[in-house]
């Protein structure tokens, strides 16, 4: 019986963690890198399901400060855990994290929609992104 309830807690958290307002798009304003990443993520990944296209060059741009958000996040990540970023579990943990963060995006959208103002606040965050606006 513990085990159903924990498995309902985990669930609930992982859902309020994606349709949490201002929490979503104010996530990428804290000064965690690992936060900013994240948030970088999922702003992408609603971008790209919910096929939001971004202005001639600004694709570049926005994977450029993914790169640079993931390359933050792993030297943190690698700080925490006082190793190096090349150590296997910080490579892990960056690789799970993606996904997870990928995967919440996509059921949000799923469940949602494009129109949700949870996922409309993240494209618009992917477009700030894109114009160097972050």
């Amino acid at each position: 019986m513990a085990r159903f309830g924990i498995r309902w807690l985990l669930a609930s958290l992982l859902i309020a963690g994606c349709a949490a307002g201002p929490t979503v798009g104010a996530a990428y304003n804290t000064k965690d890198p690992v936060d900013r990443w994240q948030a970088a993520l999922r702003a992408n990944a609603a971008r790209y399901v919910c096929g939001a296209a971004l202005e001639e060059g600004r694709e570049a741009r926005l994977a450029d400060v993914l790169v640079e958000a993931q390359r933050q996040a792993t030297e943190a990540l690698a700080k925490r855990e006082d190793t190096v970023p090349t150590d296997p579990e910080v490579l892990g943990d960056i690789a799970s994290r993606r996904t997870q963060q990928e995967r919440v995006v996509r059921d949000a959208v799923a469940a949602r929609g494009c129109s949700d103002p949870q996922i409309m606040d993240l494209i618009g965050l992917a477009e700030r992104l894109s114009a160097g606006q972050g």
